[in-house]
């Protein structure tokens, strides 16, 4: 029993002296835990904002584009754009209301420092620009006045007189002295001396280079090339088609289709030599492609022909530029004009509509055959043998069977 007691006293001092050594353990692990170090928190500095974060931005890029635009005060073609506004007005107003946007945006100690500013953007170029473009030239406004029938442009520059010379392939045909005015003059060249043929073809490329050079009485020389577009004046292309206009009556019960005659048109301008008409009275060029209308002055006219005798002739078409004028004998004047297809007037109307003129059957048809359209163009500023051009298009009309055979092969 004693033994057992001494056991149970030896158990109960083990466990208390575990305890404790775990005890101590768990002591010593929450001494020894490395405490968190504290972070320290930076001063904030606030600064004052800067010019560019006070200043208007809108009127900080008006600024530069006034800037800018200083330096070209001397460029004519921006003061054709301008127009009745002189350009050096335009570029002082963007100045203007940039340093007011960007004043307003401000404190007011900052308004000597921004005047001294605008003040130097305002003169540094103008200065410049008066040094280094006294001795420039202008060409500008260069165009052609179908009511004069001149080729005309502009020169302007700070010289007291200029001499224009035209040039085709590098030969000179036309020159003229005049003196200016208020720094500009206007310069006009007959067509009839410029003009020596189309600078381009159906396809826009080059095939006459035309040259515009000014020449200051201080020596200096400007050179240009013409617009080519302004100089395709001549008709060198043109067709006809013809479409059929029938007629329906009622008699006795049965009804009968007959020929009326025909709608005729004309294409002229520059197109290729391949275009040719086809069946049917149509023409290759009806799609209109690789087709580059003339303006210019001519006149057209259309002729029907059968073998070698003419059975009809359309009044004469003027053309101004792109208008057309002429006088029907069913509607009297009229006008259309020849960048497309363009009508020729006949000698009554379409029966269906009334309102269309066509060619009547008994003004030109006196048996089936084939008949030959002639269309006939008179350029006025190329003179020569090809002044006049002129293209024929022919159907076979086999009528004498009313509605029997309308197809109008070529022939």
């Amino acid at each position: 029993m004693v033994k057992a007691l001494l056991t149970g006293i030896s158990m109960s001092g083990l466990l208390d002296k575990a305890t404790a050594v775990k005890d101590a353990e768990v002591v010593d692990k929450v001494v020894k835990k490395t405490p968190e170090p504290v972070k320290s928190k930076t001063p904030t500095i606030v600064q004052d904002p800067s010019f560019l974060d006070q200043a208007s931005n809108i009127g900080l890029v008006l600024g530069g584009l006034g800037f800018i635009s200083m330096w070209f005060l001397n460029n004519y073609f921006l003061e054709d754009i301008t127009g009745p506004i002189p350009f050096g007005l335009v570029a002082l107003a963007l100045l203007g209301v940039s340093f007011y946007m960007v004043w307003n945006s401000l404190s007011r100690e900052k308004t000597v420092v921004l005047a001294v500013a605008y003040l130097l953007m305002t003169s540094v170029p103008y200065l410049a620009g008066l040094e280094l473009g006294q001795d420039s030239i202008g060409i500008a406004e260069l165009q052609i006045d179908e009511d004069s029938n001149e080729f005309t442009f502009v020169v302007r520059g700070s010289f007291s007189e200029a001499t224009s010379t035209i040039e085709v392939d590098g030969e000179t045909v036309w020159s003229d002295t005049q003196s200016l005015s208020a720094d500009m003059v206007r310069f006009k060249a007959p067509l009839s001396e410029v003009f020596q043929g189309n600078s381009q073809n159906n396809r826009l490329a080059i095939v006459l280079s035309y040259t515009l050079s000014v020449e200051s009485n201080t020596g200096t020389v400007e050179t240009v090339e013409i617009t080519p577009s302004l100089l395709n004046r001549e008709v060198t292309h043109s067709g006809a088609r013809i479409t059929l206009v029938t007629e329906t009556s009622t008699d006795d019960g049965s009804t009968t289709t007959s020929e009326a005659g025909l709608q005729i048109e004309s294409i002229l301008g520059m197109f290729g030599d391949t275009e040719t008409p086809i069946n049917n009275g149509d023409h290759s060029m009806s799609n209109i492609d690789n087709y580059l209308p003339i303006s210019s002055d001519y006149t057209i006219q259309l002729k029907v022909m059968k073998d070698s005798s003419q059975k009809w002739q359309s009044p004469v078409i003027s053309v101004d530029g792109t208008s057309a004028e002429w006088v029907s004998e069913v509607s009297g004047s009229q006008v259309g004009f020849s960048d497309r297809w363009l009508a020729i007037p006949g000698t009554g109307y379409d029966p269906n509509t009334g309102v269309v003129e066509i060619l009547e059957r008994e003004d030109f048809f006196d048996d089936d055959g084939c008949y030959t359209f002639q269309v006939i163009v008179t350029n006025e500023y190329y003179g020569g043998s090809t002044a006049v051009h002129m293209s024929s298009s022919s159907w076979e009309l086999n009528w004498e069977n009313p509605g029997a055979n309308d197809n109008m092969p070529t022939c």
